[in-house]
């Protein structure tokens, strides 16, 4: 084995293994933890000064195949303090297509609506002995487009819970 080809397998394997020694490990509070736009909620925030940009491409198919959904589901979180992060959410541009009969389907298109919100995480877990606690507000102002649009202010509180079921 060439000197330069050691040097190489020597690379390659501290590559491999680094991200499995605790040199290498994240603090514990510099941890990313999604809410899945539209899906999931966690009841944390992301921390004073952080920003995290959430996004997805989502299709919903309609049972009997009469129909199907795609949109993009975004969220922005910014922690402006520890327990609290303002939000902004929505599901982007969004494609509906509804079949009416044999011959006949509809489409729409266009903008969905967008909220904007804060989060404020109450409760810390403690183990797998107490969950985590937060609560979300959300406000959705007209907002929209086309067959999407809503032209009324309207809104939503959430209780947000994580329990981790095992310490390990």
């Amino acid at each position: 084995m060439s000197l330069q080809s050691f040097s190489l397998a020597r690379l390659a394997s501290a590559c491999l293994l680094a991200p499995s020694s605790p040199a290498a490990a994240e603090p514990d509070d510099d941890h990313i933890n999604p809410d899945r736009p539209g899906i999931a909620d966690g009841s944390t925030t992301v921390g004073r000064g952080r920003f995290q940009l959430e996004t997805a491409f989502q299709r919903e198919l309609r049972e009997g195949g009469d129909g199907r959904t795609t949109f993009v589901p975004t969220l922005l979180r910014y922690g402006f303090a520890d327990k609290w992060e303002v939000r902004i959410e929505g599901n982007g541009y969004t494609w509906e297509m509804q079949v009416v009969s044999a011959e006949n389907a509809t489409d729409s298109h266009g903008l969905a609506p967008t909220s904007i919100g804060l989060k404020y995480s109450f409760v810390e877990a403690v183990g797998s002995n107490q969950p985590s606690l937060g609560t979300i507000i959300r406000v959705f102002p007209p907002s929209g487009s086309g067959e999407f649009r809503n032209t009324r202010t309207t809104g939503d509180i959430r209780l947000a819970a994580d329990w981790r079921i095992a310490d390990k």
